[in-house]
């Protein structure tokens, strides 16, 4: 199962909409000038949208652009990256840009690889302390959503998978006590709409399509 699974998201090979990683969103009408790094995997590069506007990271960019006159954008993210990866590549970096304001939307890719809970949580911990101590940064921690159609994602490999992201989101929850963390629950408030819409799914039936990336973005970005 395992194998099918990941043969068909490879045959289909959806790419990430994002040209550059960095853009700059400007609004005449507010003062001040931040910097937001998105820090994850695909989900964060976009990949299953068509365009750049419809991503969380864009639209998290955009709803900062309502409070500041200029949002710098910088999206690290990487298809295929584990917590791993992303403490190794993609951290370093993000504390060089001395952000104001991060999400960090990592751990699908550690689900499906069999990485232990134990090591996932040191992972997350590490990337946390680092953040939290090496920048002054709003951090908005996003737990791993519900992801695969029945099709793509067949019995018991769900369960299996969905079982999974549950004991990951336990760690994540945990984690996300901090006066800097704004935590977001993305699994329990999207799960039955993506097991009931099929049109939230892109091509490959597991990323996100453009419209389940705007589902993302109103909950992400809610007050």
């Amino acid at each position: 199962m395992y194998a099918r699974f990941y043969n068909n998201i490879g045959e289909i090979n959806l790419q990430s909409p994002y040209s550059q990683s960095r853009f700059m969103l400007e609004n005449p009408q507010k003062a001040g000038v931040i910097k937001y790094v998105a820090l994850g995997d695909s989900l964060t590069a976009g990949v299953g949208s068509d365009d750049v506007k419809s991503t969380f990271v864009y639209q998290t960019a955009l709803n900062l652009s309502k409070q500041f006159g200029k949002v710098e954008v910088v999206n690290l993210g990487q298809p295929g990256a584990t917590s791993e990866d992303l403490a190794i590549d993609q951290l370093p970096v993000a504390i060089n840009e001395k952000p104001d304001f991060v999400t960090l939307l990592i751990g699908v890719n550690d689900t499906h690889n069999k990485i232990s809970v134990a090591d996932y949580r040191n992972r997350i911990s590490y990337i946390l302390n680092e953040l939290l101590t090496k920048t002054n940064a709003q951090i908005i921690l996003i737990n791993l959503p519900y992801l695969g159609a029945s099709d793509a994602v067949p019995f018991p490999l769900s369960n299996v998978l969905d079982m999974r992201t549950k004991q990951f989101n336990n760690v994540i929850a945990e984690l996300g006590h901090n006066d800097h963390i704004k935590y977001v629950d993305l699994y329990s408030q999207t799960r039955q709409p993506f097991i009931e819409n099929p049109s939230y799914y892109a091509s490959d039936h597991f990323h996100p399509s453009g419209e389940g990336y705007l589902l993302w973005g109103k909950i992400i970005n809610a007050d």
